[in-house]
């Protein structure tokens, strides 16, 4: 197998782990209508409400299986838009938080931010019935947001130039050795 080879091959696996991520767009005809919000945040789980910011952080840090999880702040009322995702909803963070709980009268969700810390994306068809999603009488009624102290992992497309890279100084090696 030549370098020629070699080269193509790494090229067609780094482009195989560096898949464009989905821009999530506000649609609601608003001052934000295009703006991109990132992509859909990853959702944990739901609970019942617990009352205070103390409880909250007590829940998650159980919930994740950590102590690291502290309270930033606490927005309401929130306003929330709707995107061009049937489903999907978006809300400004105010602490770019590692962590999001969104909350109604009875139950609060628990999700990881992802792509854009600004914003809080989040898939309504996971919740339960309970959260009034979806229905015109949703509500977000409060949203709490949490930092971790978790270590940021690279994104695949970092990983697969570091990967060409490191191929290239090992074939430019032997091809030095054998010149």
């Amino acid at each position: 197998m030549n370098i020629k080879h070699v080269l193509q091959i790494a090229l067609v696996l780094a482009g195989s782990i560096t898949l464009p991520a989905w821009a999530v767009m506000i649609n609601d005809g608003g001052a934000y209508d295009g703006v991109d919000v990132g992509s859909i945040d990853t959702f944990i789980q739901e609970g019942d409400k617990t009352g205070n910011p103390q409880s909250e952080e007590d829940w998650v840090n159980s919930i994740l299986g950590t102590g690291s999880v502290t309270y930033t702040v606490k927005s309401e009322p929130v306003s929330y838009y709707s995107t061009d995702s049937n489903g999907v909803f978006a809300f400004a963070l105010v602490s770019s938080p590692e962590y999001f709980l969104i909350k109604n009268s009875t139950r609060i969700a628990l999700f990881q931010n992802l792509a854009d810390l600004d914003w809080g994306v989040f898939d309504s068809g996971l919740l339960s019935s309970t959260m009034n999603i979806p229905g015109d009488n949703y509500t977000i009624s409060h949203v709490t947001e949490f930092n971790g102290d978790s270590t940021k992992v690279p994104e695949p497309g970092v990983l697969g130039l570091l990967g060409i890279g490191l191929i290239g100084i090992v074939l430019g090696r032997r091809r030095m050795a054998t010149a």
